[in-house]
C-alpha cells in the first residue's frame, strides 16, 4: 500500500522529519519525508497493518516542541516502485493551501545543557549548543521551508563529526538545522579596551572568561542573544546599575534579572506554581513576581519602587554559563531607550565607541539575526496568565480567530507599543513588540518586519486596517499601502479595537467593554480613554464614559501629571490658593494662574475622558508622583501606594463617582472625587505630607473606580440585557484595579474576560483591528459584494 500523507501544524524546525523517519524505520515503512512550504509531506509504502499503525502514531505522538493540528492521509492511486528504505529528502518550496505554522525560538534543552557541562564531551562549554528540540528558530529564518539553506546557519559548513550526527538514525541531532560545535559553528568573541586604550580581542573560551571577569568585577557588557543584543551587569552593584541606566538613558523604569535556576529565584521572589510553570515554559519569558522583603542584596536601582521584579531563566547555553558563574544578572534589551533592540554587530560597536566609559566590552557571535525579538513579559493576574509584551518565544505562533477572515488582512496597530497583525482564515499572526513609532528607527524596523512576515507566510494583504487617529504614523502608512495597492482601508476607533482584541481571543459576539487607557482618538474628535462600550459583531455603541475634562498642554499632559492635576482642580471648582502655606513657591502660584487662563480660554486644550490621566492627576494630588519619566510611572506609583495601604490594613476614606445620564449616555462624574481628595489633602495643611493618609486615599480611589465600573456595567446590563464584560486598555495593567473589578463584577453575576494571549495595552490592538476587518469583509461577502484580493 502507498499513502500520501500531509502533516499540518508546528512541524518545521522542531525535529519532526527525524521523528517521522525513526517511526517509519521502526515499523518497516519505506518511502520519504520532506518539508514542503510550511507543512511536512510523507510518501509511505507498507502493508496494511504497519500503515494503520504508522498513521495512528503520527496523529497521537510528536516531538516535544512540535504541534500537530491535522494529519491528512490519502491512498495513492498512482503506482510507484517501492523504495528500499526510508529517507529524509530535499525540501520543496511550494505553498500549501493552509498557512504555515512556524516555530518560535526555543530554549536550550536539558540534554544539551548536560552535554555542555560534561568534561570530555565534544560540546563541553560550547555556548551555542542546540539540537532538534532547542535553539534559535524564527529569529534566524529567512524563508520557508525551514532548512539550513533558509536560515542564517547556512554560512557554517558542518564538520565531519556534526555531519555524521546529522545523518545518524536515532541521534538527537539528526537533521537538526542548527547543529554546530566548537569546530564548525558560531563562536563567541570578545572586544574591550586594554590598559593603554588599545582594543583587545578574545575568542571562544578566552572570550567567555573575559566577559565573566568584567561582570564579576562590576562592569557593564553587551551580549548578543537570540533576538538581539542585551546589556548585562550585576544587580547587587549599585554603580553598575547606575551606569547601565546612563547607557540606556533610562532613569527609573525597572530592569529584569536573569537567574541561573528556580532555586535562586525563590531566594528573592515569591513564586506560585503557575508562575513557575511560566518561567519554565518553552517561551522562557520574563515573569513579574512579588519581591520578598529585603530584596536580598540587590541594588535599589534594579526595580526601583516597584513591588515586583521581572525574573527569568537562561534560554541559551551562554546565558546559563554566565549566570552560574556570576550569579543573577540584570539582562535588559541592548538599545537606547525609545529605539529598537540592536541586532547588528556594527551598530553595537558604534554605540560602544561612543560610550566606552559606560559599556566595558562586547560579547558577540558571528550568527546573523534576521528578526529582532525582545524578551517577552508575562504575569499571573487573578489566576490567569497575561502577556504584557509578546515577542521571543511566542512570535510567530498565531492566535486562533473565532470567525473566518476571507482575505489576508494587515492590521497596523497603533503608534505606542507598536505591533502589527497578519490575519487570514482563522489565524491572526501577531508580530513582535517594536516600541513607539515616534522613533524613525522603530518605524523602519516595523515596516521591514511586516514585509518579512508577509514573505514567510506567503500572504499578500487584501485589506488594511489601522487606528482612526489621523496623526498616527501607522495610520498614514496604512493609507499609503491601501492607495498604492488599491486595497480597502478600514480605520477603527482605538477603544473599539481594544475591546475587539478581547472578543477575538475569547470568541465573543456581544459584550460590554470597559476600556481604560491614557488616550485614543474618539469618533467625535475628542480624546477618549474611560469608555463603556456595547460591542456586537463589528460595531459598537458608546454606552457610557468618564466625564470629560479639559486638559492643557497637548501631548505634554501625558507626562506632566502635576499639570493634569491643576486642570482637574480648576474644573472641579477647587480654590487653589486656599490653604496655601509659607512654603509654597511663587512659581507654583504662577503656574496655577496660567492653567486657569489656558483652560478658561480654551487655548491649546483638548477635551478628554481619559482614565489614565485621572490616575496621573490623583497621583500628583496626593504628592506621590508628579511626572511620568516613563509611560505609566505616576499610575504605577499610585498603585504601589494603594498596595502599601492594603499591607497596613488601612481604613480608607470613602470616595465615589456620581453617575448621571445625558442623552442616553451614562457619565461618571470625576469632579466629586477631585474635590474630596483636595479637601483631604488641604485638611492635612500640605499637599505633600502625611504619607499614610495619601496611601489610604490611593486605595480608596482604586475602590471608587472599581465600584463605578460595577455600577456602570449594572446599568448597561439593565438596558441591553448583556452580562459578558471585557476589560482592556493599559490602565488595567494595574493589578489591584483589575482584580477588584473582576471580583465585584463576578459577584454580581457578570462573566468577565481579559486579554491573555496578547497584551491588554496598545500592543494588542492590532488583533482587534484584524478581527474587526474580518467582520466587515464577511459582511460584504454575505451581502454579495466583491472582495478584492
Amino acid at each position: 500500500m502507498r499513502y500520501e500523507i500531509t502533516i499540518l501544524g508546528v512541524v518545521q524546525g522542531v525535529g519532526y522529519r527525524p521523528f517521522v523517519a525513526a517511526l517509519a524505520e521502526q515499523l518497516h515503512i519505506k518511502g520519504s519525508v520532506c518539508n514542503s512550504g510550511g507543512v511536512v509531506r510523507i510518501d509511505a509504502f507498507g502493508d496494511a497493518e504497519a500503515m494503520d499503525n504508522f498513521i495512528c502514531r503520527l496523529r497521537s505522538y510528536a516531538p516535544p516542541a512540535a504541534r500537530v493540528d491535522r494529519v491528512q492521509a490519502e491512498r495513492a492511486e498512482k503506482e510507484e516502485p517501492c523504495p528500499s528504505d526510508f529517507r529524509i529528502v530535499e525540501s520543496e518550496a511550494e505553498n500549501h493551501a493552509d498557512l504555515p505554522l512556524l516555530p518560535p525560538d526555543l530554549p536550550v534543552c536539558e540534554e544539551c545543557l548536560a552535554e555542555m557541562k560534561k568534561p570530555g564531551d565534544g560540546r563541553y562549554r560550547y555556548p551555542f549548543i542546540s539540537c532538534v528540540n532547542c535553539g534559535p528558530r524564527y529569529s534566524i529564518m529567512e524563508a520557508v521551508p525551514y532548512d539550513r539553506a533558509h536560515i542564517t546557519m547556512r554560512k557554517f559548513a558542518m564538520c565531519p563529526s556534526c555531519r555524521k550526527e546529522y545523518a545518524q538514525m536515532g541521534n538527537r541531532r539528526r537533521h537538526a538545522q542548527t547543529i554546530s560545535c566548537h569546530d564548525c559553528g558560531p563562536q563567541l568573541y570578545w572586544k574591550a579596551r586594554g590598559d593603554e586604550g588599545a582594543v583587545v580581542y578574545r575568542e571562544k573560551e578566552e572570550a567567555l572568561e573575559e566577559a565573566l571577569s568584567v561582570l564579576q568585577r562590576g562592569g557593564v557588557i553587551a551580549l548578543k542573544g537570540i533576538g538581539g543584543y542585551q546589556f548585562s551587569c550585576r544587580p547587587d552593584n549599585a554603580d553598575s546599575v547606575d551606569r547601565l541606566r546612563q547607557l540606556k538613558h533610562r532613569d527609573k523604569k525597572p530592569f529584569a534579572v536573569m537567574f541561573p535556576s528556580m532555586e535562586s529565584i525563590r531566594e528573592v521572589c515569591m513564586v506560585s506554581e503557575q508562575e513557575e510553570a511560566l518561567l519554565l515554559s518553552p517561551a522562557r519569558p520574563i515573569v513579574l513576581l512579588n519581591l520578598k522583603k529585603g530584596r536580598y542584596g540587590f541594588a535599589s536601582g534594579v526595580s526601583g519602587e516597584s513591588r515586583f521584579l521581572g525574573a527569568f531563566l537562561p534560554y541559551t547555553g551562554l546565558h546559563q554559563m554566565l549566570t552560574e558563574a556570576a550569579g543573577p544578572l540584570v539582562m535588559t534589551s541592548g538599545n537606547v531607550t525609545d529605539e529598537p533592540i540592536l541586532t547588528s554587530d556594527e551598530e553595537m560597536e558604534e554605540l560602544w565607541k561612543q560610550r566606552p566609559m559606560l559599556l566595558e566590552g562586547i560579547a558577540w557571535n558571528d550568527r546573523k539575526i534576521v528578526t529582532p525579538l525582545d524578551d517577552s513579559l508575562v504575569r499571573i493576574t487573578g489566576g490567569r496568565p497575561q502577556l504584557l509584551r509578546r515577542s521571543r518565544g511566542f512570535v510567530p505562533a498565531p492566535v486562533a480567530l473565532p470567525g473566518e477572515c476571507p482575505v489576508p488582512v494587515l492590521a497596523m496597530g497603533g503608534d505606542l507599543k507598536a505591533c502589527f497583525c497578519l490575519a487570514y482564515r482563522k489565524r491572526g499572526y501577531m508580530s513582535q513588540y517594536f516600541g513607539d513609532m515616534e522613533s524613525y528607527k522603530v518605524f523602519r524596523t516595523f515596516l521591514q518586519a511586516a514585509e518579512h512576515m508577509e514573505k514567510l507566510f506567503g500572504m499578500v494583504p487584501g485589506a488594511v486596517a489601522c487606528d482612526l487617529h489621523p496623526g498616527y504614523a501607522t495610520a498614514g502608512e496604512a493609507a499609503r499601502l491601501a492607495e498604492e495597492r488599491n486595497l480597502p482601508l478600514f480605520p477603527f476607533q482605538h477603544h473599539h479595537a481594544h475591546a475587539a482584541s478581547v472578543m477575538a481571543e475569547h470568541g465573543l459576539r456581544r459584550c460590554i467593554a470597559v476600556v481604560f487607557d491614557g488616550t485614543g482618538y474618539g469618533t467625535d474628535g475628542t480624546v477618549w480613554g474611560g469608555e463603556f462600550l456595547l460591542c456586537e459583531g463589528g460595531s459598537f455603541l458608546r454606552a457610557g464614559h468618564l466625564e470629560e475634562t479639559e486638559l492643557a498642554g497637548g501631548d505634554s499632559s501625558a507626562k506632566d501629571a502635576g499639570l493634569t492635576a491643576l486642570c482637574h482642580l480648576y474644573q472641579a471648582g477647587c480654590e487653589l490658593s486656599k490653604g496655601k502655606t509659607e512654603n509654597d513657591r511663587p512659581e507654583e502660584e504662577l503656574r496655577e494662574k496660567m492653567v486657569r487662563a489656558t483652560v478658561s480660554n480654551h487655548i491649546n486644550t483638548e477635551k478628554s475622558s481619559s482614565m489614565g490621566r485621572l490616575f496621573d492627576a490623583v497621583s500628583a494630588l496626593l504628592g506621590i508622583r508628579e511626572y511620568n519619566s516613563y509611560e505609566g510611572e505616576c499610575a504605577i506609583a499610585l498603585e504601589n501606594a494603594a498596595a502599601r495601604a492594603i499591607e497596613k490594613n488601612a481604613a480608607p476614606p470613602e470616595l465615589y463617582f456620581p453617575i448621571r445620564e445625558e442623552e442616553e449616555i451614562l457619565l461618571a462624574d470625576r469632579k466629586e472625587i477631585i474635590r474630596k481628595i483636595f479637601r483631604e489633602t488641604r485638611a492635612a495643611k500640605t499637599w505633600y505630607k502625611e504619607e499614610e493618609r495619601a496611601e489610604a486615599l490611593a486605595l480608596s480611589f482604586h475602590e471608587a473606580v472599581s465600584c463605578m465600573v460595577l455600577e456602570m456595567c449594572r446599568r448597561i446590563r439593565e438596558r441591553f440585557h448583556e452580562d459578558k464584560v471585557a476589560l482592556s486598555g493599559g490602565v488595567f495593567a494595574n493589578v489591584i484595579l483589575q482584580e477588584r473589578c473582576r471580583s465585584l463584577l463576578e459577584e454580581q453575576g457578570f462573566r468577565v474576560y481579559v486579554n491573555e494571549q496578547v497584551p491588554g495595552n496598545d500592543g494588542g490592538i492590532a488583533l482587534g483591528q484584524a478581527w474587526l476587518a474580518a467582520e466587515r469583509l464577511m459582511d460584504e461577502k454575505d451581502r454579495g459584494g466583491q472582495i478584492c484580493v
